[in-house]
């Protein structure tokens, strides 16, 4: 046998042999053309001009709309809270289903005045002392238009204005009581509702605050003191009318009445590190209830040299003027 046809039997006789002897034969991959680069996508700079304009509309609009529909319920209360009050200061005639009518027809018939000579104490202040009102509303409103309107940060964080809407939504409360109170007929509310409106009003002046958030400075800070130390006095105003005029707790003459909401006043005022504005506001409540009692008394000047609570009124005006001045 020639050796090329050797060879060739060598071959043909290889694969018999591998099954034979349970070998596996070597199998080559056909070689595949390379692969083209796929052209660069889009998909990436896409979605970069995507959050870019988003981005910027929300900093220029969206932003801002949240913020005021943050402080959208402040705002609504304060403005209930000011209709309550102007219409309590005004006569009862006007036009029917009208708008102002429509949310204040709840007031009653006794207007501010009408409820301190319906219910009168020897602690009640001149009229001139509740011209305040105005004043903390006048605040008020300046504070959080500037805090939803101001650049960058709002002044007043989500939790002060939530605080500041349920303090007035007391205070419209109280007054609606207080317009619907008649002589003999002294509703429990009028003294329940207005110790709330101090306790949330002064929320966002509590030091633990200071752990959460910055406590408000400037403008806001003389908003919420000056509410909050005006209606803690009035809420001791309205706890001595409850014991003088309620009639739930017998044997309160009026004396006794004057002397519970001085004791709580005095408690105020001997409170250290009070701020100028707090000071003024006890200053100021104290003097209006000295000047009406100078005025009823000045018929008969030895009736009120035998008043325990007068002569105590006097003391304790002394002295918050001396802390207003001194400190």
């Amino acid at each position: 046998m020639t050796q090329p046809r050797l060879v060739a039997l060598v071959l043909l006789a290889a694969p018999a042999a591998s099954l034979t002897l349970g070998t596996t034969p070597i199998r080559v991959a056909p070689v595949r053309p390379p692969l083209r680069a796929r052209p660069p996508t889009l998909a990436a700079p896409y979605e970069e001009q995507v959050d870019d304009a988003l981005d910027l509309v929300d900093e220029t609009v969206t932003s801002r709309v949240v913020r005021l529909a943050n402080h959208a319920p402040a705002f609504a209360s304060l403005s209930y809270f000011g209709l309550i009050s102007s219409s309590m200061m005004m006569p009862a005639q006007m036009p029917a289903y009208n708008l102002m009518y429509v949310l204040t027809r709840s007031v009653g018939p006794t207007s501010n005045a009408a409820f301190a000579a319906t219910f009168p104490t020897l602690v009640t202040p001149a009229n001139f002392v509740f011209l305040i009102w105005p004043v903390i509303a006048v605040l008020q409103l300046a504070t959080v238009t500037w805090s939803a309107l101001r650049p960058g940060r709002p002044s007043l964080a989500q939790p002060d204005l939530s605080a500041l809407t349920v303090a007035n939504a007391a205070a419209s409360g109280w007054l609606l009581v207080a317009s619907n109170s008649m002589p003999g007929a002294l509703p429990f509310l009028s003294f329940g509702l207005l110790p709330l409106v101090p306790l949330f009003a002064g929320y966002p002046l509590r030091d633990f605050r200071s752990a959460f958030s910055a406590p408000p400075r400037g403008l806001s800070a003389v908003a919420l003191q000056t509410f909050s130390s005006f209606t803690t006095i009035a809420s001791f105003l309205a706890l001595a009318v409850e014991l003088q005029h309620g009639g739930r707790l017998p044997l309160f003459p009026a004396e006794a009445a004057a002397a519970v909401f001085l004791a709580g006043v005095g408690a105020v005022v001997a409170l250290p590190g009070r701020s100028l504005v707090k000071r003024g506001v006890n200053a100021l409540a104290l003097t209006g209830i000295l000047a009406k009692r100078l005025a009823a008394g000045a018929a008969a000047p030895a009736s009120l040299a035998l008043s325990l609570s007068f002569v105590a009124t006097v003391g304790l005006w002394g002295w918050a003027v001396k802390k207003l001045v001194a400190e």
